[in-house]
């Protein structure tokens, strides 16, 4: 795309969706060029065109797997960039990274469940295999969270007020979903 800097980040749209490519390996903090691609592009979203926001980054900002030295760039994240995705109501956050699943409470927002913010989805599972016995911080806001199969996520918008995740493991078999679903005026 001939936006952002063009491949570390950058949007697109895809029909009801308009999504958002960032780097948890750039600079984000406020003031950096990436901070400021970010906020600029969220603010000029239509959302009668596409009302569904999706935002994707390697790293996640919430996860549950006990790695304090990753989880502080998931943290410093947070404190960059998550007052942003609440003012602008994006909808659903993707990241990988951790060689597991994990999907976080609904409107996860400073740490609280039915807060405003977005759904959370870590899919890493191309790499399950590569962690054995993952301990996991006690958190609140972990729903669902699957180290044994490999699998992949798929995202089915199927109009301006439902979107549906999916996590499908090898062989199709559907681990788990979720929906969100929004009214919009």
């Amino acid at each position: 795309p001939n936006n952002g800097n063009s491949i570390f980040w950058y949007s697109f749209e895809q029909s009801l969706v308009h999504t958002i490519m960032l780097s948890s390996e750039h600079n984000m903090t406020r003031g950096s060029a990436q901070y400021k691609f970010l906020k600029a592009d969220l603010s000029g979203i239509n959302r009668t065109i596409t009302p569904w926001v999706v935002v994707e980054l390697h790293r996640p900002m919430y996860n549950s797997e006990k790695y304090a030295t990753q989880d502080a760039i998931g943290i410093a994240m947070r404190y960059e960039i998550e007052e942003l995705l609440h003012l602008h109501h994006v909808d659903l956050v993707l990241s990988g990274h951790y060689h597991a699943y994990l999907r976080s409470c609904a409107g996860l927002y400073q740490e609280k469940c039915s807060n405003g913010g977005p759904q959370h989805v870590t899919v890493g599972t191309g790499g399950a295999p590569l962690d054995c016995d993952v301990q996991l911080f006690p958190n609140h806001y972990t729903k669902k969270f699957d180290e044994d199969h490999f699998g992949v996520g798929r995202v089915s918008v199927y109009n301006a007020s439902a979107l549906h995740f999916e996590f499908v493991a090898l062989g199709e078999e559907v681990v788990d979903d979720f929906w969100i679903m929004r009214q919009r005026n």
